[in-house]
């Protein structure tokens, strides 16, 4: 009987270590993901910026450059909810593993 005590404290704290490690890699994926989608808002607002006091000879409409604008920023916010959105289910599976992994070693 002592014997099995023993496995099961060991394999508890194996899976105690083993969510740590989960929790962690979790949050250090949502940094990065957080500092992608800062990244690219810095890259498309300076080619935004860029675009509107670039020397160009071109001129295109106030209509067209508006809807131009709106499309932009239309495309950055699907993107960022996308992103979110999977940043999302990855915790969320990455959940689901370690409470599979813990009901596994009781």
């Amino acid at each position: 009987m002592s014997q099995n005590k023993e496995k099961r404290a060991e394999l508890e704290s194996q899976a105690a270590e083993i969510q740590e490690q989960l929790t962690e890699t979790v949050s250090e994926y949502k940094k990065i993901g957080n500092q992608m989608l800062v990244a690219g808002g810095i890259v498309a607002g300076g080619y935004l910026l860029y675009s509107l006091f670039s020397g160009s000879k071109k001129k295109g409409s106030f209509v067209s450059d508006a809807i131009k604008s709106y499309a932009l920023a239309f495309a950055l916010s699907y993107a960022k909810d996308l992103l979110l959105d999977y940043l999302a289910s990855l915790e969320e599976a990455t959940e689901a593993e370690v409470a599979e992994s813990t009901e596994k070693t009781q």
